[in-house]
């Protein structure tokens, strides 16, 4: 998993004093961004990707606390880490007990002196990350073990949202860091992600500043012709943001959608399909980025 870290706390200058902090101080290889604001702080939790928050318990001018966000970062992504924080931990001791149970809580860190509390939040964050990425079976066994969840979930909604989440993951191990679920445009149009072209490629500048992706979750069925003809439908009316889609299933393609495909591929814009092969040939990789850039070179011509 990439090492992005989101901080959450109620006080801006709290947020933004170990922003800079961690910013200054963790490894170059760190993307470390934060949320203040309510609206702001259920947007980045529900539909950013994120390898840890850094969360503070106490909240007092939201209706929200850290208790509930921390049981919807638990609900909404299911590889993310939590380290909470807060001067006024006891407090909150009855209600942790589910959260800590799940397994997702590394560590409870008091709000003591600002340096020596956010060095030790550093500590933590380096800690646990350097132990995950010593193995690049643990990264691998990761994205299988969501890949096998989100398949084998039975509710239609966690289903989908648990392949968005394993989609996420997958593209930020790729390399890109910045990725935003249930993106709606100006034209109301809904796309499950939105992935920036944020990585430094020579291959992937011409595909625009953003991919756009669509997550169907339909094991037992395929995509058809009409799902395929929606999504170009999405793709050209980004404003020429994007010129390049994703369609990602854990079914098949029908043969009518890979016709469709061929006909639509003298245009301009470039849409290419991901499915159980394609999946097991990136995450098996020792190089994501080069295993995503051959299948786009095989899926896509120059025409």
């Amino acid at each position: 998993m990439k090492k992005s870290i989101l901080i959450i706390d109620d006080e801006k200058a709290q947020a933004e004093g170990l922003h800079k902090f961690l910013g200054k101080n963790l490894p170059k290889d760190y993307h470390v961004f934060f949320a203040y604001e309510e609206n702001d702080i259920i947007e980045k939790v529900e539909n950013t990707y994120y390898s840890m928050v850094v969360l503070d318990l106490r909240m007092d001018s939201y209706n929200i606390d850290g208790i509930k966000i921390a049981q919807k970062i638990i609900d909404t992504n299911p590889f993310a880490k939590i380290v909470l924080m807060s001067a006024f931990k006891a407090e909150y001791l009855v209600s942790l007990k589910d959260i800590i149970l799940s397994g997702k809580v590394i560590d409870t860190i008091d709000k003591t002196e600002f340096i020596e509390f956010a060095t030790q939040v550093q500590h933590t964050i380096e800690k646990y990350h350097d132990k995950l990425f010593s193995s690049l079976n643990s990264i691998q066994e990761a994205l299988l073990n969501s890949y096998a969840e989100c398949k084998n979930e039975i509710d239609t909604f966690k289903k989908g949202m648990k392949f968005e989440s394993f989609v996420s993951l997958l593209f930020n191990n790729i390399g890109f860091n910045n990725i935003n679920k249930r993106v709606i445009d100006e034209s109301r149009n809904e796309v499950d992600l939105i992935v920036r072209n944020d990585i430094n490629d020579k291959f992937l500048e011409k595909f625009g500043k953003y991919f756009l992706i669509e997550c169907k979750n339909i094991p037992a069925s395929a995509v058809d012709k009409n799902m395929f003809i929606v999504f170009s439908h999405k793709l050209e009316h980004t404003a020429n943001m994007s010129e390049f889609g994703v369609i990602a299933t854990t079914g098949n393609f029908t043969k009518t959608s890979y016709i469709e495909a061929v006909r639509e591929s003298g245009k301009h814009k470039k849409i290419i399909f991901l499915s159980n092969i394609d999946f097991e040939e990136i995450i098996t990789s020792d190089d994501r980025l080069e295993a995503f850039k051959k299948l786009i070179d095989k899926q896509v011509k120059d025409n």
